[in-house]
């Protein structure tokens, strides 16, 4: 299995995920899993931790973030979910690790 480990900037993702955590990271083997958190690179907006939510009938997802500051998921967009490759499996924070639920 293929491993990453990525550096979480910003609160976005709070209260799940906070400035200075680590996600470690797995390639997904299929598609992407409602409700699961991901990393992307966004053609405009760089590289993103967000949580995805499927769109069945257009194969496209909408990502978002779990603290209602977060940039909204209409100005990322829909996603291709061909093009999501990460899934965030595990958290790394100052109290130490833990699994991420979805």
């Amino acid at each position: 299995m293929f491993w990453k480990i990525f550096r979480v900037s910003g609160n976005s993702m709070s209260p799940t995920l906070i400035e200075g955590d680590y996600v470690i990271v797995k390639k997904y083997k299929s598609r992407p899993i409602d409700g699961s958190i991901a990393v992307i690179k966004h053609p405009e907006l760089g590289k993103l931790i967000k949580r995805i939510s499927l769109n069945d009938k257009n194969g496209k997802v909408t990502l978002s973030g779990d603290n209602s500051l977060s940039i909204p998921s209409n100005i990322i967009g829909e996603f291709d979910q061909k093009l999501i490759k990460y899934q965030a499996v595990w958290r790394i924070s100052p109290i130490g690790l833990s699994r991420l639920k979805y």
